[in-house]
């Protein structure tokens, strides 16, 4: 997923995924989006709650071989270790013509403490990720990132939340909005800061969210050392949202959901001279249902509107829908599949913004106790909003994506585990020059204590 790109039910989302019981140092999902399997899949299915086909494996007789940690007054300390080894057939994510491959290491440190009372739960991780490239000496980079979340119960049946995070980062190769003709990959931070409140009374529920998060792009350089600005693209986002449910049968309960969203640039003007600050909100309603251990999720559709500061960037409104299910057809194998429709940020020239649309699907099979076999398919459609009267008048953009991927896992016991990875991205554009497939093959060890 680009910087910037939000889904506005991710604040509420994450009252049902933020403590998942399992560690999240022992999870595969971290080691699987590290190596491209989830990093491209929708982020609902990034973030999920403990699997039942987990649980009932566990049940089954398969042994318990997540890390214990090392206690430290009211917390759990996890120290990890990643080491992947990656062939990228398509470094640059270009088209056929200007393919470049290379081979690069990773080493990916990680710190994580976690404390579980009966009052509060509290994460607190940090994480550091090193890539050296073998030939592509421009592509080496060193990403960081800490972040903590807490929730906490003030009565009963009453919770708040709160969360920040900081991360340096760099865009991937192939990002909608990533220069073609930077010499290297464009550096960025994101500081984030967020809250909620949760109250349920009887079979009534309310969340509420406030997430804040800024952006700040680092200029580039082209092959001939000439600046690319950057500049134009930092923005502060701030979400606001509620939802109220209702279980009207027990597993089923039918919910109104509102998110208010505001994006105010650095700048007041990008390199065009145009004004992006904008403004939207979405309105949907749907279910969600949870039945036994076999199936769980929600639907919604609804609508949603963006207006922007510069009139000559027009209104959009339109449908919104999204989707997150979770079934498990057997013991070991569970199935998710998310949706989901939203208005994306870019300041490429002549256009607004942009109308993400994508599904995704992902098996997870537990193939013995201690291998886990995974795919995942996903498509993404790209519609851009053309700015009218630009001169000169830019071609209309769609790009549709897909990505697919496979990995297994093998877990030797509680502290080491071992993974290979395939990765396949295919763009298809109606702009010149911007088709590519890209591969990738990952091999990783993992050290968990």
């Amino acid at each position: 997923m680009a910087p910037g790109a939000r889904s506005p039910e991710r604040g509420i989302l994450m009252y049902y995924r933020l403590f998942a019981s399992r560690s999240a140092v022992s999870q595969f999902s971290i080691v699987a989006a590290a190596f491209g399997i989830l990093g491209s899949m929708p982020t609902a299915a990034m973030a999920q709650t403990e699997s039942s086909s987990k649980l009932e494996a566990e049940e089954a007789g398969r042994p318990a071989l997540e890390p214990v940690g090392a206690r430290i007054g009211v917390f759990r300390a996890f120290v990890g270790g990643d080491l992947f080894a990656v062939y990228d057939d398509n470094v640059y994510a270009r088209d056929s013509g200007g393919k470049v491959d290379d081979t690069y290491f990773r080493i990916s440190p990680s710190l994580r403490l976690t404390a579980d009372t009966s009052r509060y739960k509290w994460n607190v991780s940090a994480g550091l990720d090193r890539y050296e490239y073998s030939k592509q000496d421009s592509e080496s980079r060193t990403d960081w990132n800490v972040r903590s979340d807490v929730i906490a119960e003030l009565v009963r049946d009453t919770n708040v939340t709160l969360n920040g995070g900081y991360r340096r980062g760099t865009e991937e190769r192939g990002a909608p909005d990533s220069p073609t003709t930077a010499r290297s990959p464009v550096r960025y931070s994101s500081l984030t800061a967020g809250g909620g409140f949760s109250r349920e009374v009887g079979r009534l529920q309310l969340r509420t969210i406030v997430d804040y998060e800024k952006l700040d792009f680092k200029d580039g350089r082209q092959g001939n050392n000439t600046i690319i600005n950057n500049d134009d693209r930092d923005r502060q986002t701030v979400e606001a949202g509620g939802e109220m449910s209702y279980e009207f049968s027990p597993g089923y309960r039918m919910f109104g959901r509102a998110v208010y969203e505001r994006v105010a640039y650095r700048i007041a003007r990008d390199d065009a001279g145009f004004n992006r600050d904008n403004r939207g909100y979405r309105l949907t309603g749907g279910l969600k249902f949870e039945l036994t251990n076999v199936v769980d999720g929600n639907i919604f559709v609804g609508y949603m509107h963006r207006s922007y500061k510069d009139p000559r960037f027009r209104d959009y409104s339109g449908a919104a829908y999204g989707a997150s299910i979770r079934w498990s057809p057997t013991r070991l194998t569970t199935i998710s599949i998310d949706a989901n429709r939203s208005v994306q940020e870019t300041t490429q020239l002549g256009f607004r913004g942009y109308i993400s649309s994508n599904f995704g699907v992902r098996i997870e099979h537990d193939l013995t106790r201690y291998i886990q076999l995974n795919g995942g398919l996903r498509y993404d459609k790209n519609n851009y909003l053309v700015v009218a009267g630009f001169v000169p008048a830019p071609i209309d953009r769609d790009d549709d994506l897909l990505i697919a991927n496979l990995g297994a896992k093998y877990t030797l016991n509680r502290q080491i585990a071992f993974g290979v990875a395939w990765d396949y991205t295919k763009r298809n554009s109606n702009q010149p020059a911007s088709d590519y497939t890209r591969n990738k093959i990952s091999a990783l060890a993992r050290f968990t204590f």
